[in-house]
C-alpha cells in the first residue's frame, strides 16, 4: 500500500497546477482497488471517469433522467439503474455484442443501444481532429474512416431531451457539437478526457454561450495510475 500512496501523492503533487487538491486522497482506497486484476469498470458497474465525476452523477441522475452516451461500458451499466432512459451508441462491433448480453442478461428494459460503425475514407481531405465538422478521430485505427452517421445519432432526438450527454467515444469535437442543443436547460454535458485540448479548441466557444462549467478538476480515475479530468457543464439558458 506504501508504494500505492506514494504513486498517488506524485500525481496529486504534479497535478495541482491543473487544479488537483489534497482532497483528492479521499478517493485513494476506491482507487487503489480498482486497480486489481479482478476490476473493470463493467464489472463494478462504474463509468470510466474521475471519481468527482462519478459522485456528482451519483447524486444528480434520477428515475426521471433522460441520458445519451457516446461510447458504451461500465457507464451504460450505471446509468440504466440510476436513470429513466438511456441511449448507447457503439463504435466497436464486438464491444457492443457484449454489452448487449450483459443488458439482455440482466433484463433491463430502459435501454437502446445502436452500433454504428465509422464509414470508409475521410469527411473532407486533409482531416483536422479538433474540427467538429471533419468527424476525424486520433485513434490510429480509425485512420482513413469518419464517424459523421456515429456522432449525428443524437439529432434523431428533439432539442432540449436530454438530461445528461455523455461524450467519451470516438469524434469528440463532433460528438460535442451535435449534442448542445439537444440538452435541456438544467441539463448536463460530461467530457472525459477534457485535459485533451483539441478537444475544446474548436468547440469551447459554442460550450460558453449557453453553459457554465460547475466541475473541472484533473483527479484520480478508475482502473487508471494516471490522473486524467472529466469536466461537466450545466446548461443553463
Amino acid at each position: 500500500m506504501l508504494s500505492s500512496l506514494k504513486t498517488f501523492y506524485h500525481y496529486i503533487r504534479i497535478g495541482k497546477a491543473k487544479g488537483t487538491y489534497l482532497g483528492q486522497f479521499k478517493y485513494f482506497f476506491q482507487w487503489q482497488k480498482s486497480l486489481q486484476p479482478d476490476s473493470s469498470s463493467v464489472k463494478d458497474e462504474q463509468p470510466w471517469i474521475t471519481f468527482d465525476a462519478i459522485c456528482f452523477l451519483q447524486k444528480a441522475v434520477t428515475i426521471q433522467s433522460k441520458v445519451f452516451e457516446y461510447g458504451g461500458g461500465g457507464s451504460t451499466l450505471f446509468f440504466v439503474k440510476q436513470a429513466g432512459e438511456v441511449i448507447t451508441v457503439e463504435h466497436d462491433k464486438e464491444w457492443f455484442k457484449i454489452l448487449t448480453g450483459i443488458i439482455e442478461k440482466q433484463k433491463l428494459n430502459n435501454w437502446k443501444g445502436s452500433y454504428i460503425e465509422p464509414q470508409q475514407g475521410d469527411f473532407v481531405q486533409h482531416p483536422d481532429k479538433s474540427n467538429p465538422d471533419n468527424y476525424s478521430s486520433a485513434d490510429l485505427k480509425s485512420k482513413g474512416f469518419h464517424f459523421h452517421n456515429y456522432t449525428s445519432a443524437i439529432d434523431a432526438y428533439a432539442a432540449g431531451y436530454f438530461d445528461f450527454v455523455l461524450v467519451d467515444g470516438r469524434s469528440r469535437p463532433s460528438c460535442i457539437k451535435h449534442s448542445l442543443p439537444k440538452i435541456k436547460i438544467g441539463g448536463y454535458l460530461i467530457l472525459d478526457n477534457s485535459d485533451r485540448d483539441y478537444y475544446l479548441s474548436a468547440t469551447k466557444q459554442l460550450i460558453d454561450q449557453k453553459f457554465k462549467c460547475v466541475l473541472q478538476c484533473t483527479g484520480p480515475a478508475p482502473y487508471n495510475k494516471q490522473f486524467s479530468q472529466t469536466s461537466i457543464w450545466q446548461r443553463i439558458k
